[in-house]
């Protein structure tokens, strides 16, 4: 049913830890699909946000369906086009509809990233038994008939929110990106895996290829993945959490990334019925700590509903319990996630879930700030969709209006006021207007190559310098093009760089031939610096000059 929009209005944000930070409401008030018409709704079960046409505005990929009620359910899969802020304080969208080719808006899940270094994003449609790839062709997607496993995710707990399973990520160090599909489901074997598929590059008729790798990667069937240079070895490491309330089935693990395949570790012995798991530095010390939330059952099958955090120290993990529902008005957690929302240079936590509200159970997200590694609430709540109504819902950090801060959007099923358990789909945009500016970063200094392997090369920098995060906070986005730069740069995606913290990147298996890499850092808001930039040749010359000081081993 056509919602109903709270007026324009500023929430302020403050505690004695943290600068003052408001957000307007700027969601649209235009049809179809941010304002429906009575009797309609759009239920939307998973958004992406990317630059997708390169001009310098975030966008946002959308999969869902439009109920017209008693007459019709039809999926829908679009492009919100960010047109920047309306006549009317609003923000304004253009929609584009791509065609889903066969696929429906089920359990859904979307993933950006440049698969053919290009230079600009391309798009994985993951939904219901399929998935797709759509190629970005300087703004414009098409679809493609890439050969992809059949995605299925399946879990019996209905209000789980997206849960961002598929993820792309080099993880043979071979410059392009690779996929994780978690949730395959094998119709032969009635049985479900997960899958690391290979970019192999163009396949000499138009078409892409992925092969699958046979990763030694534990089953999954409704899975939240991140990654991350977890032990500091020089290539990525996975976290998967497998979300079910079959918890028998459920896992939180580690998935190291070594010369002889995947090693699964169980470091915290939980399992998650329903909530998330993810990775973040918190306190800054340059490795990774995890956060869990939701319906947990602990190591003595015990089950606790729990914000928990847990710290990375030397002689392993360190729980610490952040908020233990039920507590205050807290009832139960959905999902959290990590971002810097005031800019300071740490990452801040956003926690989503149900109270109790004046008359009924309500959903909301609130902010945990971040105060030297300790968390504290900030006292104003953001809207988020109400759970135990099947629906489920999304949200995700992004920057809106490109001023360097983190602006929130979230869309779900939302009790009507005063309408008596009615839900109806709402989508909520709220424009961060924090008063300390984020810069960012300066450009990495000191790039330097060097031979690595048999015939491998070695990339370096030096630590980049932020005007809020501290230098063992900020990851790097790292890219590497055969030949020459693509005109234009992808903007980047709302997320931490491409291949974590460190300051050195060992590539192999690159055939011979010129090359052409950027290195930028990203500080914990996500801005990105300029790129610093260095070109090679392989094989390598024999009287090839390096850097003095760079040492091959290390």
């Amino acid at each position: 049913m056509a919602r109903p929009y709270l007026p324009l209005a500023l929430l302020v944000l403050a505690s004695a830890a943290t600068a003052q930070v408001t957000f307007s409401d700027v969601t649209p008030t235009t049809a179809p699909y941010f304002a429906t018409p009575a009797d309609e709704d759009f239920w939307i079960n998973s958004i992406a946000p990317a630059d997708y046409d390169g001009d310098g505005r975030t966008d946002l990929a959308v999969i869902g369906f439009y109920v017209v009620y008693d007459v019709s359910v039809e999926d829908k899969l679009l492009l919100l086009h960010n047109d920047g802020e309306g006549g009317d304080g609003r923000w304004a969208f253009t929609t584009v509809e791509l065609p889903l080719n066969g696929m429906i808006a089920g359990a859904s899940d979307l993933a950006w990233g440049d698969v053919d270094g290009d230079g600009d994003h391309d798009l994985v449609v993951a939904s219901s038994g399929a998935m797709a790839l759509y190629r970005n062709d300087g703004g414009s997607l098409v679809a493609t008939d890439v050969a992809l496993p059949a995605y299925y995710e399946d879990s019996e707990y209905e209000d789980t929110y997206d849960l961002r399973s598929l993820t792309f990520a080099d993880v043979d160090n071979d410059g392009d990106l690779d996929l994780l599909v978690p949730s395959v489901y094998d119709e032969a074997n009635f049985a479900f895996s997960t899958r690391l598929l290979r970019n192999d590059g163009d396949d000499g008729a138009g078409g892409w290829t992925f092969t699958d790798t046979a990763a030694a990667i534990d089953p999954s069937v409704n899975a939240q993945s991140a990654w991350a240079d977890e032990d500091g070895d020089g290539d990525l490491d996975l976290l998967l959490a497998n979300v079910d309330p079959n918890t028998e089935q459920g896992f939180v693990r580690l998935f190291r990334n070594d010369a002889d395949g995947f090693h699964a570790e169980d470091p915290l012995g939980i399992r998650i019925a329903h909530g998330l798991a993810d990775m973040a530095d918190v306190d800054a010390d340059g490795d990774q700590d995890l956060l869990v939330a939701g319906n947990v059952q602990e190591p003595d099958e015990t089950f606790v509903t729990v914000v928990r955090l847990y710290r990375k120290e030397a002689a392993g993990y360190v729980a610490e319990d952040l908020i233990a529902a039920p507590a205050g008005d807290w009832l139960d957690f959905n999902a959290a996630t990590w971002a810097d929302y005031d800019s300071d240079g740490d990452v801040d936590l956003l926690v989503t879930g149900s109270y109790v509200g004046d008359s009924e159970i309500a959903g909301k997200s609130e902010i945990y700030a971040n105060d030297g590694g300790a968390f504290a609430p900030i006292g104003v709540q953001l809207p988020a969709p109400i759970g135990s109504i099947g629906r489920g819902g999304a949200f995700t950090w992004l920057d809106l209006d490109g001023d360097g801060d983190l602006d929130y959007l979230v869309a779900g099923g939302f009790f009507v006021p005063g309408g008596n358990g009615l839900v109806e789909a709402q989508i909520h945009l709220f424009r961060n207007d924090a008063v300390a500016a984020n810069a960012a970063p300066a450009a990495p200094t000191g790039l330097a190559l060097a031979p690595s392997g048999e015939d491998g090369i070695a990339l370096s920098w030096n630590a980049a310098v932020d005007d809020h995060t501290p230098a063992a906070q900020l990851t790097y986005d790292l890219e590497l093009w055969r030949d020459a730069v693509p005109v234009a740069l992808p903007g980047r995606l709302p997320q931490p760089g491409s291949i974590g913290n460190g300051l050195r990147r060992d590539l192999a298996g690159l055939p011979p031939g010129h090359y052409v890499w950027r290195v930028a850092a990203v500080d914990s808001a996500y801005a990105g610096s300029a790129p610093a930039g260095g070109e090679f040749t392989l094989p390598l010359a024999a009287d090839a000059i390096f850097a003095d000081g760079f040492d091959p081993a290390q």
